[in-house]
């Protein structure tokens, strides 16, 4: 059976019941007995059981990653970027010593 949250908009008491989903929603607040109850709209704690169905939603426990392929693919993701920065950073220095090699423009011919 399905837990619902309600809160009364005259006092501000929210409380938890559980409810057959075919029923109506609670009306009357049972700390301050007037009819201003509303429902609330909160995350639902869905489960799925048996064999066939995995937490992450990708395929069987059996193909998860071995800790070897997750460093290999740790060591990678780093090599990448260092080549990524080494690259950049020799681009930044070509381009500084271009412009720094002397050709302002005024010739003394």
């Amino acid at each position: 059976m399905p837990i619902y949250e309600y809160e009364c908009e005259s006092c501000g008491h929210q409380f938890e019941t559980e409810q057959r989903i075919t029923a109506d929603p609670l009306k009357d607040c049972p700390a301050c007995a007037k009819s201003t109850l509303r429902r609330l709209i909160s995350a639902s704690m869905f489960t799925l059981k048996g064999g066939g169905w995995y937490k992450d939603g990708y395929g069987s426990s059996s193909k998860h990653r071995d800790e070897n392929k997750i460093g290999d693919r740790l060591t990678k993701a780093v090599d990448d970027d260092k080549k990524k920065t080494a690259a950049e950073s020799t681009a930044s220095t070509t381009s500084e010593s271009s412009s720094s090699d002397g050709s302002s423009g005024n010739s003394s011919d």
